[in-house]
């Protein structure tokens, strides 16, 4: 009897032991940032911090991870610590409501992910050709972000970069944008019309959801990817479009407004005509 009551106890305490773990792993994976210690990439040397910044020393450049001066106009430095600042870290400037302009360096090469994500104030940044990469999420919900000019470099815009920034208005996709991603201009309620270049040819679900005020859009024959709801409760929404494209036949299979002339206000007078549309039924 008291050796079926032991091996009955020791089978409670494995099974204890077992979802303890377990509930240590889960809670370890949705842990908030900074609450759990993140693997370094390659190279890393040390995390430091100056009177603006913190920042990841790496052997041979700088990331950019947090900012702590309370000047609203930021401008980060080619170098550090006579270190090339090449990277805005992921979350560098997340929910800081200080910066209201920000200016980086011809050095900079990489935004990651969320690195200006809820940056509340920010009105206006200046991204340098020399960006060749943004991640997802890197400008999302930046509620006050007017005016951006996007890098020539960058092949594509990555899922929610610009999703629910109501106050940016027209912005120019780079002519090497191959990918329009995920929700990348889900509710940006005040952008009125947008242009794809020629070399994009796939936009992603929902890129343009809930853009109310988008009057314009610019979609060449070169889109043959256009995934569901690219253009849902876009309700004042004209496409422009070749017709027999890829895109002209999006228009008809979910009834969108489209038209093979551009806007009137875009074309010279004597090649100025009807600029209406037609509905596909």
């Amino acid at each position: 009897m008291k050796r079926q009551i032991k091996k009955t106890s020791i089978f409670i305490f494995l099974i204890f032991l077992t979802v303890a773990l377990s509930s240590c792993s889960i809670l370890k994976k949705f842990a908030p940032k900074g609450e759990e210690e993140e693997e370094k990439p390659a190279g890393y040397v040390e995390t430091k911090e100056n009177e603006l910044f913190i920042y990841d020393v790496f052997r041979d450049h700088i990331t950019i991870t947090g900012y702590l001066a309370e000047d609203t106009v930021v401008n980060v430095p080619e170098t550090i610590d006579e270190k090339t600042v090449t990277t805005i870290g992921s979350y560098a400037f997340y929910d800081n409501n200080i910066p209201t302009s920000i200016e980086l360096p011809s050095t900079i090469t990489t935004i990651e992910a969320n690195g200006f994500y809820f940056c509340n104030q920010l009105t206006e940044i200046v991204l340098p050709d020399s960006v060749t990469f943004i991640g997802e999420r890197a400008f999302a919900w930046c509620h006050a972000l007017t005016k951006i000019t996007l890098p020539t470099g960058i092949t594509e815009i990555a899922d929610y970069t610009f999703n629910d920034c109501p106050l940016l208005n027209n912005i120019v996709i780079p002519s090497n944008v191959t990918k329009i991603g995920l929700r990348a201009f889900s509710y940006c309620t005040s952008m009125t019309r947008i242009e794809l270049p020629s070399s994009v040819t796939s936009v992603k679900e929902n890129s343009f959801l809930g853009c109310t005020s988008l009057q314009y859009a610019i979609i060449p024959a070169s889109v043959t990817d256009l995934a569901p709801g690219v253009f849902k409760n876009c309700t004042a929404l004209t496409v422009v479009t070749p017709e027999g494209s890829a895109a002209f036949q999006y228009c008809i299979d979910n009834q969108i407004i489209s038209t093979i002339e551009r806007p009137a206000d875009e074309v010279s007078e004597d090649e100025s005509g009807d600029v209406s549309g037609t509905v596909s039924e």
